[in-house]
């Protein structure tokens, strides 16, 4: 096979993966409607639903965050590392302080 017949072959893969994830796509954009259509049936209002989820996706985040701060500072307490860090604990008791 030449390079023009594995450009070729490599290109139409491309091309059915696209189609049939864009066939995917559509099928999940038609059951979120009807799951839309299903909470409004059952009588919750579907944009306070959105909002819990949304606030449940940007929890899972900011889990994730947290995560990794606790995994660099056990990292830098483990190698010795110094860190630059401020604590909630170190912030408040420095704003009662008056600046010299």
């Amino acid at each position: 096979m030449d390079a023009h017949g594995q450009t070729s072959d490599k290109l139409k893969s491309y091309v059915e993966r696209l189609e049939r994830l864009l066939d995917e796509s559509d099928a999940l954009k038609d059951s979120i409607k009807d799951l839309r259509t299903e909470i409004k049936g059952d009588g919750f209002n579907v944009k306070a639903v959105e909002r819990i989820v949304a606030f449940r996706r940007n929890k899972d985040a900011a889990d994730k965050e947290a995560e990794f701060i606790n995994d660099v500072i056990l990292y830098a307490h483990v190698t010795g590392t110094p860190l630059d860090v401020v604590t909630p604990d170190a912030e408040s008791e420095d704003a009662g302080e008056p600046k010299e």
